[in-house]
């Protein structure tokens, strides 16, 4: 036991402490990065050849943020990343893909397209083919840190290496395409006034603990300035721009990731061209529970802190 009245420190405060920082990841460095290791490590010796999106704070080997893990992964022509299953929920987001690329998910093969919003619920079997000619990439999102926090942990491997699939692409929610995604926010755009700025939830059911969402912006729009208590990783499908986060600003370009903990101002910028972001935060499960809050920060200088 320990006295209440005598604490080494406050265990209820006023309002958020962010403990991960805004970090910014770029793809030119990560794709050098897959490549250079390419040669050496195969999915034979890996699980994933893969480059984790680690916060740099003191401590911490893995999150990206608190509840979300986000990571670069390449496979090559002719190479299978073998199926198991475990616990957490993934999706990816793909960034440069050629023919005959797939998931599998319970037998069922999901074509892999650029743009393309691949999901792997939790406790679904999943591997990855490349049969094509060309190398593959995409950007992995989990919720592996909110798992470890709560420790319902389970994982378990195909036990013959990899499932072949037995169907394809039958599923609407296993795959968002690209096609129908971009197809949903110009139409969105079109209608709206100004057209300037669209968002489109993208819905999926299964996965409880995540919204993902995609975000177009119009040559010079930006967001709103706001924050909210979600802990968000934001990829950048198209476009280059800049996101001002808590007084720092992040120049980005496609394929670059960032890390926007909660709580801090967030608002962003496209910068001459048309730009579309994907975002994947915690904020289904907070408002869940009942912990999400949003702020207009409207007033307050985000740009050129």
């Amino acid at each position: 036991m320990r006295a209440g009245w005598n604490k080494k420190e406050a265990s209820l405060w006023q309002e958020p402490r962010v403990s991960f920082k805004s970090t910014h990841w770029k793809w030119t460095e990560a794709q050098a990065g897959l490549d250079a290791a390419a040669p050496l490590i195969s999915t034979e010796l890996a699980e994933r050849r893969n480059l984790f999106l680690v916060n740099p704070i003191e401590g911490n080997h893995y999150a990206t943020l608190r509840t979300l893990v986000s990571a670069y992964q390449m496979i090559r022509p002719g190479e299978q990343a073998r199926s198991h299953r475990h616990s957490p929920n993934a999706l990816r987001l793909v960034l440069e893909v050629g023919p005959d690329v797939y998931t599998v998910v319970d037998g069922e093969r999901l074509d892999m397209k650029i743009n393309d919003v691949v999901l792997t619920p939790g406790n679904m079997w999943h591997g990855h083919a490349n049969d094509g000619p060309s190398d593959a990439y995409w950007i992995d999102f989990l919720d592996v840190p909110l798992v470890q926090m709560l420790e319902p942990m389970f994982m378990e491997h195909w036990p013959q290496g990899f499932q072949e699939p037995d169907r394809a692409n039958q599923s609407k929610e296993l795959c968002f395409p690209w096609a129908q995604v971009e197809a949903r926010l110009l139409a969105q755009m079109a209608e709206s006034q100004g057209g300037k700025i669209a968002r489109v939830v993208l819905d999926a059911p299964s996965l409880l603990t995540m919204e993902l969402a995609m975000t177009m912006l119009a040559p010079g729009a930006s967001t709103s300035n706001h924050r909210s208590t979600e802990n968000q990783i934001v990829a950048v499908v198209e476009g280059h721009g800049e996101t001002c986060v808590g007084g720092q600003t992040f120049r980005w370009a496609r394929g670059d990731v960032l890390a926007l903990p909660g709580w801090l101002p967030v608002q962003h910028f496209a910068k001459g061209v048309r730009s579309t972001l994907f975002s994947v935060s915690d904020a289904r499960m907070q408002e869940r529970l009942g912990f999400l809050r949003t702020e207009d920060m409207s007033g307050v200088l985000a740009h050129g802190q």
